[in-house]
């Protein structure tokens, strides 16, 4: 509940800049581990710096990870529903997402330091759109 409560506080202060949205992806990557270790960054031992797939894969030139939640499991698409602030998207992105699908990765936009992005599918994840975040 503290992560969420920093989300909220931080996402509040960008609002002016611009109002705050969620990207949407999804895609099959058959456990928790395997998802994570393409939407987080991951230390090798003795490198300086991590790799970090999904940041390689997508077209932006910052990228908090502070704002990057993946998802997996049965309970994924209740979960997106509770963050979208439009009930018309709630069922939209229902039908949208392939029943294959076993992980939702979700990047709010403070992810971005503000700035507005034109994201896409990647070779694991197909994008969804980006929808309005409830806070």
């Amino acid at each position: 509940m503290r992560f969420r409560a920093f989300l909220q506080t931080i996402a509040k202060s960008a609002q002016q800049a611009m109002p705050p949205s969620l990207h949407v992806f999804s895609g099959k990557f058959g456990s928790q581990e395997e998802a994570r270790r393409y939407t987080e960054a991951q230390w090798q031992d003795g490198s300086e710096e991590p790799t970090w797939r999904i940041r390689q894969d997508l077209p932006v030139t910052y990228l908090s990870p502070d704002f990057i939640e993946t998802i997996f499991g049965d309970e994924k698409t209740d979960y997106l529903e509770s963050q979208l602030a439009k009930d018309s998207d709630k069922g939209s992105l229902r039908a949208d997402i392939s029943d294959d699908a076993d992980t939702l990765v979700l990047i709010m936009s403070p992810a971005f330091d503000g700035k507005k992005v034109r994201l896409s599918s990647t070779p694991r994840l197909r994008y969804h759109g980006e929808y309005t975040w409830k806070l």
